[in-house]
């Protein structure tokens, strides 16, 4: 009798502990040993959903008081069309944070690797910043960038022209997509150290944040640890993006280059004896190309930089000598004629710094994603597809236990 009390109260009490602490705590995944538990993805999910919906309530406050016409209406309700895709698709959504979370733990031992860590203090700061409390005064703004006498140059040379596309129609369909973005706030200090007097106190600080801790675990059910680990993984972001800055050259390696896009090979090679024999480039592009975002320029990409563009277009770009064509070089968009107008080593303005700078942090979380010994939980593994009479592929989502 006493060993059936025994169990008739243990079950349910285990049942309940499994739910709410065994279950959440469980790896959802691991990331080279370094396990990421279901109740982070749960958090951070909840945390992506209640952002989606504070977006939406902002935008159909503009749909009240600004849509004063049909085209500005047409335009706010599509953002709010996507937002509630986003909202509705929740098995898209946990699969997006997952890969948010996995990269941040590749950062995260990629920083580490290299010597940088960040420690609890860090985090304070970080999210100390995000409150606007400053407790060495108010960031100020960032100084005017120093006139650069080779980016001047650059402008200014008759020589070497170096045209950009100015077209609105949209990017070139050859150029390397950047990373996706994700749903998630970035929170992280972005402020300069110049300081002036801040009126907001400590006190006042502390008490705006435990309100906040109290809204989200009431409304939210996310914990505190939650919230940090979000705000290491963005600090550790940026001091790793600082250290790929370190190591940047602000002069790079660059092709000024026109192209012609068509769909086949055989029409390529036509276009390509036609420009042989005399006919104008220009003209060839603006008629056959189907870039239609640079195709009435020419075909003309300006100058760009080695990884810009994707692989395949770059290397044919990069390996042709000035005023030779490459091509046809297939890539996934069709056939392109690859018209080289300039190879030199250029000063990069503070724009295409940047961007280069996020190109190249990309590449690198990429090839450490590629690297990782990445282990899912057996429930967030795809199924392997099998053979099937339906044409309608079948799809799961990614389980979220409750926490």
């Amino acid at each position: 009798m006493a060993a059936i009390v025994v169990i008739a109260v243990g079950l349910p009490v285990y049942g309940w502990v499994d739910v709410n602490y065994l279950q959440p705590s469980r790896p959802a995944v691991t990331v080279n040993g370094d396990a990421i538990s279901y109740r982070e993805l749960a958090g951070r999910l909840r945390m992506a959903q209640a952002s989606l919906l504070n977006q939406r309530l902002q935008v159909e406050q503009m749909l009240s008081f600004f849509a004063d016409t049909p085209e500005t209406r047409a335009a706010v309700q599509q953002q709010i069309d996507q937002i509630n895709t986003q909202l509705n698709d929740t098995g898209g959504l946990s699969r997006q944070i997952l890969g948010t979370l996995i990269d941040g733990r590749l950062i995260r031992q990629e920083a580490q690797r290299r010597g940088i860590v960040v420690t609890q203090e860090d985090i304070d700061q970080a999210i100390a910043q995000t409150f606007g409390f400053f407790p060495e005064g108010t960031p100020t703004s960032a100084p005017t960038p120093t006139f650069d006498a080779t980016l001047a140059a650059q402008a200014t040379s008759t020589s070497t022209p170096a045209p950009t596309s100015t077209s609105t129609s949209g990017p070139s369909p050859t150029v390397r997509p950047s990373a996706t973005p994700t749903s998630e706030p970035t929170e992280g200090p972005t402020a300069t150290a110049s300081a002036s007097p801040t009126a907001y106190t400590r006190e006042l600080f502390d008490a705006d944040y435990q309100t906040y801790l109290s809204d989200i675990r009431t409304n939210l059910n996310v914990t505190e640890g939650v919230i940090r680990g979000q705000f290491e993984d963005d600090v550790y972001r940026e001091r790793l993006r600082s250290d790929v800055e370190a190591g940047m050259s602000r002069d790079e390696e660059q092709v000024w280059a026109k192209h012609i896009l068509v769909e086949q090979e055989a029409v390529a090679f036509a276009l390509l004896s036609r420009y042989q024999s005399g006919e104008s480039w220009d003209a060839l592009a603006a008629q056959y190309s189907n870039d239609t975002a640079n195709k009435d320029l020419g075909g003309d990409l300006g100058w760009f930089g080695r990884g810009a563009m994707v692989d395949a277009f770059g290397e044919a770009a990069f390996s042709t000598p000035v005023g030779q064509v490459a091509g046809p070089v297939q890539t996934g968009f069709g056939w392109h004629l690859i018209l080289v107008l300039g190879h030199e080593t250029r000063r990069l303005d503070p724009t295409a710094y940047q961007a280069a700078i996020d190109r190249d942090f990309s590449l690198l979380v990429e090839s450490l994603r590629d690297a990782a010994e990445i282990v899912f939980d057996e429930p967030l593994r795809t199924p392997t597809p099998t053979a099937s009479l339906s044409p309608t592929p079948a799809t799961t989502e990614t389980p979220v236990p409750p926490v």
